[in-house]
């Protein structure tokens, strides 16, 4: 429910008179000089915040040629998925599948139902060592897809936080490194024990795509650590970072807004404004006063 800005009185809902119902005065026109300074500073201090996060956005993508880089290198670990970290053969009576441990042979594998046909038998028979054993470096491989889609998430996302980011980044990057090394041990595991029992129904052996996945993953943790050592170039407007700091003040309650001049923060682009304004002003009295002289 809306207060009258002069008598303080609560205003019916129903009321859509431009006149307050109890002290008539006019809602829209009352203390209008006053409203509209303390607009004028609201929109430049929240210009300032608009401000400061484009130079924050600019500065994690195109900022520099580091960030350029972290751009472009922010695939890389998606990419390197492709690369098979395993191969597997399942041969049966009637059925034989040859799959790659990697993101597009996982993928076939999903559709022809060939995953579903090991988490069957991975718990059953003397076959179920070897199946668990190719389950865990499945299970291995896809916490590798979670942080190589972290990286390119969290690129996307690091004008969030611009110290922040390239060290979490650094973290993610070491994860998916680690991930990666420990799927490479459970394809080794698996071939292993494939060859060793004699295994019928699977067999299979390592492949080279853990030594891809580290190289991606490392080549993103060495960009975000240069990032983190040289920071990024943030350009900031003149005065934007004074009037954040004030519109923290303001919205803690330190400081009112009405107590505030105007222009808050004076720059040279508030200097040239004013600059305009008066020399609009005095061209507007020399109309008038010329005005004035050719009537008398």
């Amino acid at each position: 429910m809306a207060v009258c800005p002069k008598c303080q009185k609560k205003i019916p809902p129903y009321h859509l008179g431009q006149n307050c119902p109890h002290c008539k005065v006019n809602l829209r026109f009352y203390d209008f000089d006053k409203q509209f300074y303390r607009d004028a500073k609201q929109a430049e201090l929240s210009l300032a915040k608009i401000n400061i996060f484009i130079a924050h956005v600019k500065a994690s993508f195109i900022g520099s040629k580091l960030a350029i880089i972290r751009l472009c290198t922010m695939i890389l670990p998606l990419v390197s998925l492709l690369a098979p970290y395993a191969k597997v053969n399942i041969t049966q009576p009637f059925y034989s599948s040859d799959i790659q441990l990697s993101a597009l042979g996982l993928f076939g594998a999903f559709s022809d139902g060939v995953l579903n046909y090991v988490l069957g038998m991975k718990g059953g028979g003397g076959e179920g060592a070897a199946f668990s054993a190719l389950f865990a470096a499945l299970a291995s491989f896809a916490a590798v897809a979670v942080f190589a889609v972290l990286v390119f998430l969290l690129t996307v996302l690091c004008f969030i936080s611009v110290k922040k980011m390239p060290k979490i980044l650094c973290a993610v990057s070491c994860l998916g490194i680690a991930a990666s090394i420990v799927t490479a041990l459970l394809c080794l595991r698996y071939s292993a024990i494939t060859r060793d029992t004699a295994n019928v129904i699977l067999s299979g052996k390592a492949s080279f795509g853990f030594i891809v996945s580290i190289i991606c993953f490392g080549v993103v943790f060495a960009v975000n650590l240069l990032i983190i050592k040289k920071g990024l170039n943030i350009e900031y407007k003149e005065g934007d970072l004074e009037r954040a700091e004030i519109a923290k003040k303001v919205k803690s309650g330190e400081v009112k807004i009405e107590d505030l001049p105007q222009p808050i923060v004076e720059t040279e682009e508030t200097r040239k404004i004013e600059e305009e304004v008066k020399q609009q002003q005095s061209l507007y009295r020399e109309k008038e006063g010329g005005d004035g002289d050719e009537e008398v």
